[in-house]
């Protein structure tokens, strides 16, 4: 009970600290660009990881072609997703990014079945799929798919994070048999040298005059939402399995949502709630809620037609 109560604390603290960098890119885009933001907090994280592997005698993942699956995690799980939440966060509120991440588990079954062999689409996955992204549709409006403008292509962006998120957990799946703290920095070191010259180039930051309010966000972005979190996945990571982490996909959205609400008084949209439940319902059905629930009933009244002798 204990064990549980404690992975319980630390997933939560997890979701708590992800959930909050969707209102932190917002306070940072007040005055630093996108890349810039994108490139500072996973240069910082990259920089303690390095050190605190390095202080704690650890070394880079050897030679091989692991590396492919590192540079892969890199781009899909940092450099990419970053940067499109930041770009697209300049043009809608941090709180419904944030809702829009929790179309994660769709695209990861979706892309699963297509990427992998060992998990292919059932009737009810399918269905689920099918639910589920009826309500990002909602999410972003039917009507602005059709006319689009700078927030439907923002939110556009932001569900492309979430399609690279799925794909880095894909493929990100080859790298389970190795060291997880040095294979961890060695991708935020990749990504650093991927997004840092990109930055560098296309939006000159030494020209930005930073509000400190940006570069305080940008350091709790580095320090906290990108390098702590991954010291706590780890730690998560060492006593549960993945599938228990993968619970952060529920989590995060609504704590994201939470903070932009409370701290910036944003106000989702009339459709939000009834989008996000019918998107939340999506994943039910694709993990087979249904079918678990029907089972229950069924051994439920089974129990009491037997306790009760009533047939």
């Amino acid at each position: 009970m204990r064990n549980t109560l404690n992975g319980l604390a630390l997933l939560t603290t997890l979701a708590a600290i992800w959930g909050s960098s969707f209102l932190f890119i917002k306070v940072g885009l007040g005055s630093v660009t996108p890349l810039t933001i994108a490139a500072s907090r996973i240069t910082l994280a990259a920089v303690v990881l390095l050190v605190v592997a390095r202080l704690a005698g650890y070394r880079l993942p050897p030679p091989g072609k692991h590396w492919v699956y590192i540079v892969s995690a890199a781009l899909l799980g940092n450099v990419l997703p970053f940067s499109f939440i930041s770009m697209g966060e300049q043009y809608i509120d941090s709180s419904l990014a944030a809702i829009l991440m929790s179309s994660i588990p769709l695209f990861t079954i979706a892309m699963a079945h297509v990427i992998t062999d060992d998990e292919r689409l059932t009737i009810e996955k399918a269905a689920g799929v099918a639910v589920g992204f009826v309500g990002v549709v909602l999410l972003i409006g039917p009507a602005s798919l059709l006319n689009l403008g700078q927030q439907t292509l923002a939110q556009l962006l932001v569900t492309t994070a979430a399609l690279c998120y799925a794909l880095s957990g894909i493929l990100s799946r080859h790298l389970r048999d190795l060291p997880k703290f040095q294979t961890s920095a060695a991708i935020l070191l990749v990504a650093s040298a991927f997004i840092l010259p990109a930055a560098l180039v296309l939006e000159t930051p030494w020209t930005l005059s930073p509000e400190p309010s940006a570069i305080g966000a940008i350091v709790v972005l580095g320090l906290l939402s990108t390098a702590t979190a991954q010291l706590i996945v780890l730690r998560i990571l060492q006593k549960y399995d993945a599938s228990f982490l993968a619970l952060n996909n529920y989590l995060v959205p609504m704590f994201g949502a939470f903070w932009g609400i409370l701290i910036l008084s944003e106000r989702p949209g009339p459709n939000t709630g009834i989008a996000f439940f019918v998107v939340l319902a999506g994943i039910f059905i694709c993990q087979g809620g249904i079918s678990r629930t029907v089972i229950a009933i069924r051994r439920w009244r089974t129990h009491h037609k037997v306790k009760t002798g009533v047939y």
